[in-house]
């Protein structure tokens, strides 16, 4: 077993395991408290495990590569929409991070399809799950 902090330990992976999906959650962007089981994922999905953050600004994008390398097939950050970061801008931090606009960002060799970010409110859990629906598809797909 692999473990990126205290709270997610990931399986490693073989053929016969279920692909591991890691996302980092701001607790102020979807409802997240409401989502997750006692083992910190999610009650619908119990392969996207997740870490709770008070800002989606704390990620740095070698968390997110060191959750890949430690077995995650895919990981992916969730931050206020856009505008209503309760830091200010914390949201746009990790946007600009992802997209190579700022420093740290993701290493050139790291898979940009294994890696998905999302902005909602505490309204849209449903279009939150509808969007990792789609991420994991396409993330699974490569």
């Amino acid at each position: 077993m692999s473990t990126i902090n205290p709270e997610l330990t990931i399986p490693a992976s073989t053929e016969s395991k279920p692909k591991i999906v890691v996302g980092f959650v701001c607790e102020r962007s979807i409802p997240i408290q409401e989502m997750i089981n006692q083992q910190k994922a999610l009650s619908d999905d119990p392969n996207v495990k997740i870490v709770i953050l008070p800002c989606s600004g704390m990620v740095k994008p070698s968390q997110m590569e060191l959750a890949l390398a430690q077995g995650a097939e895919a990981t992916f950050v969730c931050g206020c929409a856009m505008g209503d970061c309760h830091y200010r801008t914390g949201n746009i931090m990790i946007k600009e991070r992802l997209e190579g606009e700022r420093n740290p960002k993701l290493r050139k060799s790291t898979d940009r399809t294994k890696v998905g970010m999302f902005f909602f409110t505490m309204k849209d859990k449903h279009p939150f799950l509808e969007a990792l629906a789609k991420f994991k598809a396409l993330a699974f797909k490569s």
